[in-house]
């Protein structure tokens, strides 16, 4: 009798990284709705929060980086998984009588747990990929943003649940992806960095990649005024525009969220595409078109129309931009590599939190869509002259069938 294949450790991993992103979209929707729709703070106020929640979390993760490319990142995860336990039970005592600087506390607590496991859990995948690496950051996408969905539903029920019981819940998700990444292989995704190596090696790989460079570059200043508007602008709309509670806007981050899935799906029959940057230069047109029309304040249904076309372009952006980081960062330097990637993300989140904000409170919430279009147009310019229009993915390379 012929012995059994081994096992594919994928499975396990994707349980892990869908559990997380749950709640950390838990995570997302409380701090949102909570200052905003709870505590109703002004536009202004609600920026600098966010700004000063994410502003230190970007040393933490370069060294996360720094850390993921060391140490056994399965053990590395596993940790943090059962450290993110503590914050939402932590504030259940505060519950009843909910106030500004415990929310703030809770808020920086798992924003400086996502910096540290970000990096080592991207890096990982690699590892553990069944299939070539576009196909299988699709999957990732698809099935971590299907229970990102979960998540912003279990927010929408708020007022029923109670918040104790939410916070159990995020708390239960985290511990549950620590057991999944538990049942990995011991030394999947180990560290394999040379000694010696430190914060800036993620940046001197960058300057000798141009293309990885470019990127990288371009994600972030897409991160900037289109994610940014997304996560500074729409609890404000929601509330103000649309007079909203939380059940309206979870809804509102459930659709846009439905978009990503969709459009992720479709990329996944069409994969590997070829030439996945001309999906991304694409991506910046048509997304003027959508934030003009979700910035004239339409009707309801068209609202929620427009919020699903709007992420089905954020998904085909960032799945397409991931997709190409992680074929083209050496494998030695990956999590270095990727650390960077979502430092640059994190770079943009607490600029556009204060320019936004700012934005928002002295025009109204839909204006806070408005950078997003000049932003868009110097990204297609940007995108173009960068070469990723030419640019040939090595996973399709030599397939007949590649969609271009």
């Amino acid at each position: 009798m012929a012995p059994m294949p081994p096992r594919s450790p994928f499975p396990w991993y994707l349980g892990g990284a869908s559990l997380w992103f749950a709640a950390a979209s838990l995570q997302v929707f409380l701090l949102q709705w909570l200052f905003v729709g709870e505590l109703g703070i002004r536009p202004m106020d609600y920026g600098l929060i966010r700004a000063f929640l994410e502003t230190p979390a970007l040393a933490l993760l370069l060294v996360g980086g720094v850390i993921g490319d060391r140490v056994d990142r399965r053990r590395l995860l596993v940790g943090l998984s059962l450290l993110a336990c503590i914050p939402p039970l932590a504030i259940v005592a505060t519950a009843d009588a909910l106030s500004f600087w415990p929310l703030v506390a809770f808020g920086a607590s798992l924003a400086f747990l996502q910096s540290l496991s970000d990096p080592a859990r991207q890096s990982m995948l690699s590892a553990v990929a069944p299939t070539d690496m576009q196909r299988t950051v699709t999957v990732m996408t698809i099935v971590t943003t299907l229970t990102g969905i979960g998540g912003y539903w279990v927010g929408g029920q708020l007022e029923a649940l109670g918040l104790r019981t939410v916070l159990a819940i995020q708390a239960a998700c985290f511990f549950a992806s620590g057991l999944a990444v538990l049942r990995l292989p011991p030394g999947v995704g180990g560290g394999v960095a040379r000694p010696g190596r430190g914060l800036a090696s993620g940046f001197v790989v960058l300057w000798r990649l141009p293309l990885l460079r470019n990127v990288i570059l371009l994600n972030l200043f897409s991160s900037m005024f289109n994610a940014g508007a997304y996560l500074v602008g729409m609890p404000f709309i929601a509330r103000d525009i649309y007079g909203g509670n939380e059940a309206f806007f979870a809804l509102m981050m459930m659709v846009f969220t439905a978009g990503t899935v969709g459009c992720n799906v479709v990329l996944l029959a069409l994969m590997p595409l070829r030439r996945p940057g001309r999906a991304f230069v694409a991506m910046q047109l048509t997304r003027i078109v959508i934030l003009v029309a979700l910035w004239l304040e339409p009707p309801q249904w068209l609202f929620f129309v427009l919020l699903a076309a709007w992420g089905v372009n954020m998904g085909v952006t960032s799945t397409v931009a991931r997709a190409m980081v992680q074929e083209l960062a050496p494998a030695e330097h990956r999590a270095q590599v990727l650390s960077v990637f979502l430092f640059g993300f994190m770079v943009a989140a607490p600029v556009s939190s204060l320019v936004l904000g700012a934005v928002i409170d002295f025009a109204g919430p839909t204006t806070g869509l408005l950078p997003g279009v000049p932003v868009s147009l110097m990204l297609f310019a940007g995108a173009l002259a960068a070469g990723l229009w030419r640019f040939e993915s090595p996973s399709a390379a030599g397939r007949a069938g590649g969609s271009a």
